[in-house]
């Protein structure tokens, strides 16, 4: 069998080179051998491993300290509630959602974006838009301005098709008005503010999540259902 000379040439090249990183490390010392030798032909190509390791670092951090949310929901509306209010609505809707991702937590993302602050309108209209395009997100409460004018488009779907009441106007949406939880969030509001419910299946654009869809199934009945 016929010895490799080419890794035979590439080890003795290699030792070569390494005996002569030592001479001239014996000879002029480690801060010549890195100045005049090092870093003219591996400066740059050691700055971009050093940040691509830093940025890869970085990423696999902020990977693992990412919440991992079991449900997404949004409440939007012309209008303001407290931050009590969404505390209330999350009590009620965690024990319905459970531990979606099976991580042994139940975590809610719940988005509340009012639409009446002027300072932040365009900034909430984006959030709202951003909202809309992500599959994560499958149920909205809307009031009645925003329900009429987003709850009609196809990324709805008729409310009854999960046994729920349609609003006699739009059959993608629910009146939740009258639910005792939604009446005690628009008191803190003022004049009367109607609430609307409508639910997102993105796995009909191969997208989505069923599991997601089942939580805001579960979710919004147990709005209904709160005393």
């Amino acid at each position: 069998m016929k010895k490799d000379k080419s890794k035979k040439w590439n080890y003795s090249v290699g030792k070569e080179i390494r005996q002569s990183m030592k001479e001239v490390i014996r000879e002029h010392g480690t801060k010549y051998w890195f100045k005049e030798v090092f870093w003219p032909h591996y400066g740059k190509l050691s700055i971009a491993l050093v940040v691509a390791l830093i940025v890869a670092i970085v990423l696999t951090v902020e990977a693992a300290n990412k919440p991992q949310y079991d449900f997404h929901m949004v409440v939007a509306m012309d209008d303001f509630i407290t931050y009590d209010d969404t505390e209330e609505l999350r009590n009620v809707i965690a024990p319905a959602v459970g531990d979606v991702n099976g991580d042994g937590k139940i975590l809610l993302d719940v988005q509340v974006i009012s639409l009446s602050d002027p300072e932040n309108l365009e900034v909430n209209q984006q959030r709202l838009q951003l909202a809309f395009a992500q599959y994560e997100y499958t149920l909205y409460i809307l009031d009645e301005q925003y329900s009429a004018t987003y709850c009609h488009r196809e990324y709805f779907d008729p409310i009854a098709d999960y046994g729920f009441a349609a609003d006699p106007d739009e059959p993608r949406r629910m009146n939740v008005s009258d639910v005792p939880l939604m009446q005690r969030l628009g008191k803190q509001v003022p004049g009367d503010l109607p609430f609307y419910a409508c639910i997102c299946d993105w796995t009909v654009d191969g997208k989505g999540d069923k599991d997601l869809t089942d939580a805001a199934v579960r979710a919004l009945s147990a709005i209904i259902e709160a005393e």
